[in-house]
C-alpha cells in the first residue's frame, strides 16, 4: 500500500458506497466514479481494497 494512499474505513462510507465495495470486493473490476471514493483510495473492509475508478 502506498504511504500516501487515503485509507477509508468501510463504516465511514455512505450506504451506496458500502454496497458498491461489498459487491466489488475480490472482483478484478473497475468501480464507477462516486462522489467520495477516488482512484487510488484504499478501503479497509474484510481486507484492504484498492479503489480504481473510471
Amino acid at each position: 500500500m502506498p504511504s500516501d494512499a487515503r485509507v477509508r474505513h468501510f463504516d465511514e462510507l455512505s450506504d451506496d458506497e458500502k454496497q458498491l465495495v461489498a459487491e466489488l470486493a475480490g472482483e478484478p473490476r473497475t468501480a464507477p466514479e462516486t462522489s467520495n471514493l477516488e482512484d487510488g483510495d484504499v478501503v479497509k473492509f474484510t481486507d484492504y481494497y484498492l479503489v480504481r475508478s473510471r
